[in-house]
């Protein structure tokens, strides 16, 4: 079926929908809820979110977190359901775009803990972007130069063709036409640092809820022919064509939910029982996911080792390696009250010996400090037996927190449980630390020389 045999189809089941007239609100709320549930999970899940389709259904009815997830995925999770649920209540309406709806609405679903990533929320790219497409090759998007004069030139034509519609021109173009053309459009742009496709699909809805239509989404096996479609048209001038009636067939599913909700048959997939009996639990307030803020506990320290400390372990561990050739040997201990642990540097052994440290942690509770230590010895051609100063890593644990110091640094680094140390956080410790073995390593040959 060519687009516009699918595009007429469209028309003609929309016609069917609106002979129903208002919908009685427990079917509203049922449509409702399966959009927002399939059109969040898929729409994120194409993007790298790692929530299943359980744990969506979870944040959607406000648990702060899933445990074991990155906090970044359940916020922006968290963020998207707010936003389309608002674009759902809005329903058909005037509708025009403007750069200040388009960045707030992208400051709406992104998430950043990073300081220097946060300040590109809601801000046009200022790097240039690319991706690597299905045929392994690279797509560069517009440069950062450009991304005002496109978005302006974008916001400009498809205003004018809504307006078009809204006047009942004779020559304005279809609305499906207004919304799949400015999806191509805004992911040609990729004005974001990151989030394009989000918001692309976000405001490619927005365009179809406000003329009548119902959203639609991309689900998981369908991903490669979706992008597939779209490389063509970005990297070798491809027809649109078959994009648009690929997209097309996606809002006739949506559509055809629709009216089977309308006449009584079941939208849920045969799978989502599973997922019902889950969202029940956490409407009673399940004590293992009914979740404000992580306090002390040992899930919260086997948190912390595995998103912060390993990492940081591992980063150190590089950073000495630098140092290596200066000395004889070099070993790395770990100390948490009667836990120890020591080895020749920050190695697998050491993420091996973590993992059972986790596994043991009922047995070890109460720990409210534990630490890394380095300790190279045998400065060459001067001392086989000294050791050096290398520093030190401290973590202390409090009810509702940790906090991390180092050596020679005044700087405490205080998180709650469910934040990691930043990638910026942890280069700054490793490179403060790498410093301050420099410094004792330049002394110690100075002291030697007058000696």
């Amino acid at each position: 079926m060519t687009f516009i045999e699918k595009r007429n189809q469209i028309d003609s089941l929309q016609q069917k929908i609106n002979s129903y007239g208002e919908l009685n609100a427990e079917v509203k709320k049922k449509i409702n809820y399966k959009f927002r549930l399939d059109w969040n999970y898929y729409s994120n899940s194409m993007e790298g979110n790692t929530l299943t389709m359980e744990e969506t259904r979870s944040v959607m009815v406000g648990n702060i977190t899933v445990e074991g997830k990155p906090f970044k995925d359940v916020l922006e999770m968290k963020g998207h359901d707010e936003v389309i649920n608002e674009i759902l209540k809005i329903g058909k309406g005037e509708v025009r775009l403007s750069e200040a709806r388009i960045r707030e609405i992208h400051k709406g679903i992104m998430h950043e803990e990073d300081d220097d990533k946060r300040k590109n929320i809601s801000a046009w790219k200022t790097r240039p972007n690319h991706v690597i497409n299905y045929k392994g090759e690279k797509f560069e998007f517009a440069l950062p130069a450009d991304v005002p004069g496109r978005m302006h030139e974008l916001l400009n034509k498809t205003n004018a063709a809504i307006d078009a519609i809204a006047q009942k021109k004779k020559d304005a173009p279809h609305p499906v036409d207004i919304a799949l053309q400015f999806h191509l459009d805004y992911v040609l742009i990729h004005p974001f640092y990151d989030g394009n496709g989000r918001t692309a699909r976000i405001f490619t809805n927005l365009l179809l809820i406000s003329f009548g239509y119902p959203p639609f989404w991309v689900k998981t096996n369908e991903r490669n022919i979706y992008n597939q479609y779209i490389g063509d048209i970005q990297g070798y001038g491809g027809s649109p064509d078959l994009f648009f009636e690929f997209a097309a067939g996606l809002i006739l599913r949506s559509q055809q939910l629709v009216l089977d909700a309308i006449e009584g048959k079941e939208i849920e997939e045969p799978e989502d029982l599973d997922k019902k009996i889950e969202l029940l639990k956490n409407k009673l307030g399940e004590e293992s996911k009914a979740f404000i803020q992580l306090t002390y506990s040992d899930g919260a320290i086997a948190k912390i080792i595995k998103e912060s400390i390993i990492p940081l372990g591992f980063a150190w561990e590089e950073k000495l390696r630098k140092f290596d050739a200066l000395f004889i040997s070099r070993t790395m201990h770990f100390n948490a009250e009667k836990n120890a642990f020591q080895a020749s540097g920050f190695n697998k052994s050491f993420e091996n010996y973590f993992t059972k440290f986790v596994n043991s942690l009922p047995a070890t509770h109460n720990i409210k400090r534990f630490s890394l230590t380095a300790h190279p010895r045998g400065l060459r051609n001067i001392d086989n037996g000294v050791s050096i100063n290398a520093g030190e890593i401290n973590v202390d644990l409090f009810q509702n927190a940790y906090e991390v110091t180092y050596t020679k640094s005044s700087k405490k680094i205080n998180r709650l449980y469910h934040q990691e140390l930043t990638e910026k956080e942890i280069s700054k410790i490793v490179n403060d630390l790498g410093n301050f073995l420099y410094g004792n390593i330049e002394q110690f040959i100075e002291s030697n020389k007058k000696a």
